[in-house]
């Protein structure tokens, strides 16, 4: 009997030295991709420029994650910036898409789904970091922008829906004020929207009537802005045979004094209006008690995939 405990104990210590010897063999050190805010622009080289009188702005962008693949794996979402550890090693292939906080919701964050992945070969080391710094392009042909305000040009896009009030979108060109591109110094900004509420308590102003795809086809309104109270964004639908309907979709929390940049996805609301022959952008506000509010935009887009 104690020869045989002997020799099952000798097989234990042999198991145990195997094990141990293979996972002293077995290196599972990562190497890591490193992908900041600032590292990351934006290419319009694809775009219809015919749809533009200006093209300021269309670099700017608040992506806030990234959906990584490397070699056809995928390895999930990452919040910029980001240190992402990856085991493979060696000459890799990397593809990436940038992700957003739609609606001004942290807790929605779908890939941002009108540019195309961005696709590379690094060579990784394990332990060691690599940058990246990518580059999304813009889809071409089938990318369309029926509203783009940027404030550029002479007269403004948008109206107020109360024509006797005299409440007017005004310009602000001053350097203290304007909105300025954080991830692009080229590009040149000089002038801003701006609607004051001092004489009046709340505003309302619409876009032009624009013509939208239905059927699921992503629909976004983007923009930039800052606000002394909150901002909210709705969808007006105008119908052939009776009054237009009016959906509200987001309420922007004030911003404190900085600039923003919001995402808000109107797909929804476009898809089931399947009666209505156009639509308008609504974006209002108030004073609520304060004796002055100030709201500032710029960058105002409309933009879907058709």
């Amino acid at each position: 009997m104690d020869f045989f405990r002997g020799v099952k104990a000798f097989f234990v210590v042999i198991v145990v030295a195997v094990c141990f010897v293979a996972c002293r063999k077995t290196d599972i050190a990562p190497a890591y991709v490193v992908i900041t805010k600032e590292d990351i622009s934006v290419s319009y080289d694809k775009l219809d420029l015919a749809q533009f009188n200006s093209y300021s702005g269309l670099t700017a962008h608040n992506f806030t994650d990234i959906w990584l693949t490397v070699n056809g794996e995928k390895l999930g979402t990452w919040e910029l910036p980001c240190r992402i550890p990856v085991l493979a090693s060696g000459k890799v292939s990397v593809s990436m898409l940038p992700g957003i906080a739609m609606n001004g919701m942290s807790t929605t964050r779908p890939e941002y789904p009108f540019v195309e992945s961005f696709k590379t070969e690094v060579s990784l080391v394990k332990g060691e970091e690599t940058v990246i710094s990518p580059v999304f392009s813009y889809y071409g042909s089938n990318l369309y922008f029926p509203l783009v305000e940027n404030f550029e040009s002479a007269g403004t896009s948008f109206e107020s829906t109360d024509t006797s009030a005299h409440l007017y979108v005004n310009k602000v060109y001053d350097d203290d004020l304007i909105y300025k591109n954080p991830t692009d110094q080229s590009d040149k900004n000089t002038c801003s929207g701006w609607i004051e509420l001092s004489e009046h308590s709340d505003f309302e102003i619409v876009s032009p009537v624009l013509k939208l795809p239905g059927a699921g086809k992503s629909v976004f309104l983007e923009l930039n802005y800052k606000c002394d109270q909150d901002l909210f964004v709705s969808l007006v639908a105008i119908q052939s045979t009776s009054v237009p309907t009016h959906e509200a979709l987001v309420g922007l929390r004030a911003t404190g004094g900085a600039w923003k940049k919001a995402y808000v996805n109107l797909t929804l609301a476009v898809s089931r209006n399947t009666t209505a022959t156009g639509f308008r952008v609504m974006l209002s506000g108030a004073k609520n008690g304060s004796e002055t509010a100030n709201y500032y935009f710029d960058n105002i887009r409309v933009m879907y995939l058709n």
